[in-house]
């Protein structure tokens, strides 16, 4: 590539872009063009005159039936509400269900809440208190007694059946064991062997050996 003279390249860069580049730059500033034109005579009166009509057709009756009509027949029905329901409400509030329950509360405390706080306080609280005291104190002691009685009851099953049964058996009952272990069932074993032994040889000697 011939680098001797940049001006000729620059110079045909330059024109390869210029042929490029301008359809679009002339097709964008018609479309530009184009658009503001339209804005200027058609889109902005047409704009304009909407708002006009809307301004006219929809603000200012919405705001004449607002201020005229909705805000004055609200003010009218929220008077007849508050004359014919809230004040007798209120009133009946005031007058009537406030000094009733008083009174009904005044009764109930009088006949029923104030006797029976001084029962419990002076009556059954106290009443309560000793006899969970005492129940208490008895458990205990009752605790105490079953005890004494079962060691009592040990004792006197320990003497009465326990300590004899213990002196027969190891007085009477391991010696007999022993002399018939010794004199009875080792003999009668012994002779037991001896008799399954000549069954044995018998058995042989008569039949033969285990085939």
């Amino acid at each position: 590539m011939n680098t001797e003279n940049p001006g000729c390249l620059t110079g045909a860069a330059r024109a390869v872009a210029l042929v490029v580049v301008l359809p679009v730059r002339l097709l964008w500033d018609a479309l530009v063009w184009c658009g503001r034109q339209l804005w200027r005579w058609i889109l902005a009166p047409v704009g304009r005159a909407l708002g006009w009509l809307v301004h006219h057709l929809l603000v200012i009756p919405l705001r004449w039936l607002w201020e005229w009509v909705l805000v004055p027949v609200g003010k009218a029905v929220w008077w007849v509400v508050d004359l014919l329901v809230v004040t007798p409400l209120r009133w009946l509030w005031e007058w009537v269900l406030v000094p009733v329950g008083k009174a009904v509360w005044w009764v109930v405390d009088l006949l029923l809440v104030t006797p029976l706080t001084w029962l419990w306080r002076y009556v059954l609280g106290p009443v309560l208190r000793v006899v969970g005291a005492a129940l208490a104190w008895a458990w205990r002691v009752a605790g105490e007694i079953s005890r004494t009685i079962g060691r009592a009851l040990r004792w006197v099953l320990w003497h009465a059946i326990g300590r004899p049964l213990a002196w027969v058996y190891r007085v009477i009952m391991t010696p007999v064991g022993r002399w018939l272990r010794r004199y009875v069932w080792e003999p009668v074993a012994t002779v037991a062997r001896a008799v399954r032994a000549a069954a044995r040889e018998v058995r042989t000697a008569l039949f033969g050996g285990p085939r």
